[in-house]
């Protein structure tokens, strides 16, 4: 049997500091698989893409590496990584991490009940609740990675999970990362659970990647709030995944009455 190279560390890590008390009405969004900071340029395309932004969704994130200070000495963001495993050379720990200019008010990560093939990983969700400008309602964000190289029975497990985060939430919802809907089989499957929790998916122009099968596998489902713009940025190469940012609006809570 194969020795994994790697060793699970699921744990919650918190740095930096938030610049603002509540988000809204307008909302900036970065949402960006950035592929263990691995490719050259990375950090620079970073600090320029999320120097307006007030939310910030990563996967295959790190920690442990040259880029830490960025993190834990930001006076603009509060990061809160959700940590999934460790490569046992390196030391560096992987997982998804959000950024937000307000502190969350609330957090909950969980890791996926089965593992990757040979490595046995597994992947990471994150959930993040902010206060909003209108002092009514709270936003929910969930940042997730959904688990790859599996049966379509194991990835649907680890979807449901996403999910099931969401039930109690009763205000603007915010759902996004990297879901590897590799077929139509996965992403029929997310877009019907979507829709069950009245879900809408934000529509965006994009290239297809030969690397990801000519499928996307990014995605963004939202409730609550209205869609301003969006914007993928093809001409950014430095990581395996285009950087994708998103314009919100919060919209006043309808009266229960």
């Amino acid at each position: 049997m194969l020795k994994s190279r790697y060793s699970p560390v699921e744990s919650l890590k918190i740095m930096g500091h938030a610049s603002k008390q509540l988000l809204g009405p307008n909302i900036e969004v970065l949402l960006w698989n950035i592929f263990k900071c691995q490719k050259k340029g990375w950090q620079e395309d970073f600090r320029t893409l999320t120097s307006d932004k007030d939310l910030v969704l990563l996967q295959e994130a790190i920690l442990n590496s040259p880029f830490d200070s960025q993190f834990h000495q930001s006076l603009q963001h509060q990061w809160i990584m959700a940590r999934s495993f460790r490569h046992l050379k390196s030391n560096i720990v992987t997982g998804v991490k959000t950024g937000s200019s307000v502190a969350a008010e609330t957090h909950y990560f969980s890791a996926s009940k089965h593992g990757e093939p040979f490595s046995n990983t597994k992947k990471m969700l994150l959930t993040t609740e902010y206060p909003l400008n209108n002092h009514e309602q709270s936003l929910l964000v969930v940042n997730s990675h959904l688990i790859n190289f599996v049966s379509f029975e194991k990835f649907a497990t680890h979807l449901d999970q996403v999910f099931e985060t969401l039930d109690q939430h009763e205000g603007p919802i915010l759902l996004a990362g990297d879901f590897n809907t590799w077929n139509g089989k996965r992403l029929r499957y997310i877009n019907q659970l979507a829709e069950t929790c009245a879900l809408e998916e934000v529509k965006m122009l994009r290239k297809p990647k030969f690397s990801h099968l000519f499928q996307h596998l990014d995605h963004i489902y939202y409730r609550g709030l209205e869609v301003v713009n969006t914007q993928v940025h093809t001409h950014i190469r430095s990581s395996d995944h285009y950087p994708i940012s998103l314009s919100l609006r919060t919209v006043k809570a309808k009266s229960r009455n």
